[in-house]
């Protein structure tokens, strides 16, 4: 039997990494997305589905609200629904299993994580019959990055050790769910945080046609999560190193480090506001 997967997170760039994951573990699957809750909420009034993986931070219909509503619902009532959000502390995890949550999986998280939790709740729901060998088998220790990747592990000792060995921004600082835009030159490339402090950040970003170079100078904006109100534009900085995810000539995805220029007060201080209020401890 084909699994019917569906998928909602307003940013396109996580659906694509999701999907891609899912389509290696569960090749047969059919994956249909939706970028927020209101749109999920038609796709299932038309269309009987396995399983629903949901963001929780939504514009429009958040995560926990498109729950609730499924959970009203007496043909989706046992439809496993597995929430996935960067809001991993315990007051989000405990209101989710109150709302009737399947399961729950903190951003980042690895491939074998991700889908840990999808075959569990496709067993217990039995519209999975037997584990797939694949999606229990462990991969070793790889970061968030790992999930932007077609390959299935990264090896140690290879140059891609570079893109997951933890960072000074990766061990010491603030997680957060935000985007990014880069501008250089005439252009901008869109990113998506990994992690970020008031000297750096690092983010993975789709590749373009160009991309800047090393110690080019750039202007950042960035936006956490889909608050309209936590937004910084213009600030100053230079790509500290850029360097391919996929070890392959058409790599699809960059790991960017970029260096803040704090020299002055001002930016310092709007950085630093910033990420003081957006930023979540690791």
């Amino acid at each position: 039997m084909k699994l019917r997967i569906l998928l909602i997170d307003d940013a396109t760039f996580i659906r694509d990494l999701i999907k891609r994951t899912l389509k290696k573990f569960l090749p047969t699957s059919e994956i249909i997305e939706a970028p927020d809750g209101r749109k999920a909420q038609v796709l299932l009034g038309k269309q009987n589905f396995d399983l629903i993986l949901s963001d929780w931070e939504m514009p429009g219909l958040s995560g926990e609200e498109l729950l609730i509503w499924v959970r009203a619902q007496e043909k989706l009532a046992t439809v496993p629904f597995i929430m996935i959000s960067s809001l991993g502390d315990k007051t989000h995890i405990v209101r989710a299993v109150e709302c009737g949550v399947s399961d729950y999986l903190g951003k980042p998280f690895t491939a074998e994580e991700l889908m840990q939790k999808v075959q569990k709740a496709l067993l217990r729901s039995g519209r999975l019959k037997t584990p797939q060998a694949s999606a229990t088998q462990s991969t070793g220790v790889f970061s968030s990055v790992e999930i932007f990747s077609t390959r299935g592990e990264i090896p140690v000792g290879s140059s891609a050790e570079t893109l997951t060995a933890a960072s000074v921004t990766e061990t010491k600082a603030a997680k957060m769910k935000g985007t990014g835009l880069i501008h250089f030159e005439d252009l901008q490339i869109k990113c998506m945080i990994k992690a970020i402090d008031n000297d750096e950040m690092s983010v993975i970003a789709r590749r373009g046609t160009r991309h800047p170079g090393v110690l080019e100078r750039v202007q950042i904006d960035l936006s956490a999560g889909n608050d309209i109100d936590s937004i910084l534009t213009g600030l100053a900085g230079y790509i500290h190193s850029i360097a391919a995810v996929e070890k392959k000539p058409d790599a699809e995805f960059l790991s960017v480090i970029v260096r803040f220029d704090t020299t002055h007060e001002h930016t310092k201080e709007r950085l630093s506001q910033f990420l003081s209020g957006n930023s979540q401890e690791n």
